[in-house]
């Protein structure tokens, strides 16, 4: 048996609803393949685990928000902001044992961090057309003769930290000639109805049809005039004359789908060189709150490893849910543990972040591992060593004579831009578009 369509989209996330929906305004007749059994990929709202409480588990903000943004119109649709955001309330750092730090230490952990960057940005201007090295490998030596032990050092670390975890990677993984490449997001909001409920607002706002559990194995390209695509559920190949892969960086460098012919070495290349970055997300519900009613958020500095559970959310009652958010290397050694283990570590944590309180166990948690999703391998994409602006221009170039088209948080190339943006749900959603509107020019054209 086989199915013959003028497009085939290959994930529903966000970059893959996108294009279906530019596409609806053409006579082409498409079919959307998702691997999963729901829908947005990397975005996705856990309903059912926690009591009076809405979790995602994957992309919580919208970066960049404003009119601009092409998920804005979707947010004020779905009338979003009428659930309480969690973000209502103070935030607080604590040091590694849950005291706070001095106003003195802040003020020169914050000078010892400007010189920091000042000094990565020096590397930048001197090494334009030189080796790229991690941003580690550029600031050991100023901060090894800046920074003193103690909890100057905790809170400097504790600052150092903040763009490992944005950008899901530790600095000895970072491009230090492209730090900063993409503009300054000043303005994120949460999504208090739920990312994934969001989605789900746009497919059923534009009737799009989406064929789940449908994991694609194979894309033939052999033949010039039509594509053959093989799927693991059964005997029958799906042809079309374009297609477009939207699927995650991280299932692209795993090799989940084997082209036949092979890809070309400049696109295999480009695969490889981008970094891809983890986040993980873990969600625990207590009975009650043993934190205050008014923080909304804190920081903690770790006396052990730069990172280690920098950064939680507080929820207060009725959920009393704290969302604690790790990232990079100890995301990994953490996805090695099991629940239990994970839960005694957390528990250490909190303990002797609240030394007074006396903290029952959770109710109930969630721990996602987005590194060992085999329809992720990860969290999002970002500007490794080596890796540059050409390498995401190569990522979303189209193969096979402009037949297979490329999309995705990790191929955006509206580089450049206003709104331009990488490893973001709106990214990924603006790399669909572009990718629908190419075969558009392509198959419709007068």
């Amino acid at each position: 048996m086989s199915t013959e369509v003028d497009v085939v989209i290959i994930g529903a996330g966000a970059a893959g609803l996108a294009a279906a929906i530019e596409l609806q305004s053409t006579n082409l007749k498409f079919l959307v393949l998702e691997a999963r059994n729901r829908i947005g990929g990397r975005v996705c709202t856990d309903e059912d685990t926690f009591t009076h409480a809405k979790v995602d588990l994957g992309a919580s903000w919208i970066h960049y928000y404003g009119p601009e943004n092409v998920l804005y119109d979707y947010y004020v649709s779905f009338n979003c902001d009428k659930k309480q955001s969690r973000h209502s309330g103070y935030r607080i750092c604590f040091d590694y044992d849950g005291e706070c730090f001095s106003s003195k230490t802040k003020c020169h952990a914050q000078n010892i961090c400007e010189k920091l960057y000042q000094h990565i940005e020096l590397f930048k201007c001197k090494n334009k057309n030189k080796e790229d090295q991690s941003i580690e490998q550029v600031i050991q030596t100023e901060y090894e003769r800046l920074v003193p032990d103690g909890p100057i050092k905790r809170l400097v670390n504790l600052m150092l930290s903040g763009d490992e975890q944005y950008e899901g990677s530790n600095f000895e993984n970072l491009s230090a000639k492209y730090y900063g490449l993409e503009n300054d997001s000043s303005c994120d909001k949460w999504v208090s109805c739920g990312y994934g409920n969001l989605l789900k607002f746009i497919i059923k706002k534009h009737n799009l049809s989406i064929q789940l559990n449908t994991f694609v194995t194979h894309i033939n390209t052999i033949d010039s005039d039509r594509i053959a695509i093989k799927t693991s559920n059964d005997s029958s190949i799906v042809y079309c004359r374009r297609v477009i892969i939207t699927i995650p960086l991280g299932c692209l460098k795993r090799e989940t789908i084997l082209f036949e012919p092979p890809l070309p070495d400049w696109k295999r290349n480009a695969i490889d060189q981008m970094g891809m970055g983890l986040m993980n997300k873990l969600i625990v519900q207590f009975s009650t709150s043993f934190w205050d009613c008014d923080m909304c958020s804190f920081l903690h500095a770790c006396n052990k490893q730069r990172g280690r559970f920098r950064f939680t959310i507080c929820s207060h009652a009725p959920e009393n849910i704290l969302i604690l958010f790790v990232t990079g290397n100890f995301a990994r050694e953490l996805e090695s543990l099991t629940d239990s283990e994970i839960l005694e570590e957390i528990m250490k944590f909190l303990r002797q972040i609240f030394p007074t309180e006396s903290i029952s166990e959770p109710i109930k948690y969630n721990f996602t591992r987005w590194g060992q999703d085999t329809l992720a391998y990860g969290s999002y994409s970002n500007i490794a060593v080596h890796a540059c602006p050409d390498t995401i221009k190569r990522l979303a170039k189209e193969t096979s004579d402009g037949r297979v088209h490329w999309a995705g948080e990790h191929a955006n190339v509206n580089c450049g831009t206003e709104d331009w943006a990488l490893g973001c749900v709106h990214s990924a959603f603006q790399s669909g578009q572009r990718a629908a509107k190419a075969i558009r020019s392509q198959l419709c054209s007068s």
